[in-house]
């Protein structure tokens, strides 16, 4: 990966999310980056399309952290990237429990693909 992807990844992703966890709890957002798993992405084609959007997922998590099914509940308005999206997400492992602020369960998750 390029350094201008990786910068596009870091900077267009999990600006914000909602979770069905308590208040005092990380967010999902914290949790995916916490995790180590890897952004989503744009590819050439998106890059120079210059796409855009939001794309918001429910998710759930087993007791081991890991998703066993996701879908979408907003759409970007572009496949792609909601593809990559969920692509993402179904390729991370989250660490659950009460102390690590995500939980078994459904979880909510916002990804903003925006170009700087």
């Amino acid at each position: 990966m390029t350094p201008q992807f990786r910068l596009y990844a870091i900077v267009t992703t999990l600006a914000f999310a909602l979770v069905t966890i308590p208040a005092f709890a990380m967010d999902a957002s914290q949790a995916f980056v916490a995790s180590g798993c890897d952004a989503p992405s744009y590819d050439q084609r998106t890059l120079t399309d210059e796409v855009q959007g939001q794309v918001r997922l429910n998710f759930l998590l087993d007791e081991k952290g890991d998703v066993v099914d996701a879908k979408i509940t907003g759409t970007s308005g572009f496949r792609v990237i909601d593809k990559e999206s969920m692509r993402a997400l179904k390729a991370c492992r989250f660490n659950v429990g009460v102390n690590m602020g995500i939980t078994a369960g459904w979880n909510n998750l916002a990804f903003v693909w925006k170009l700087k």
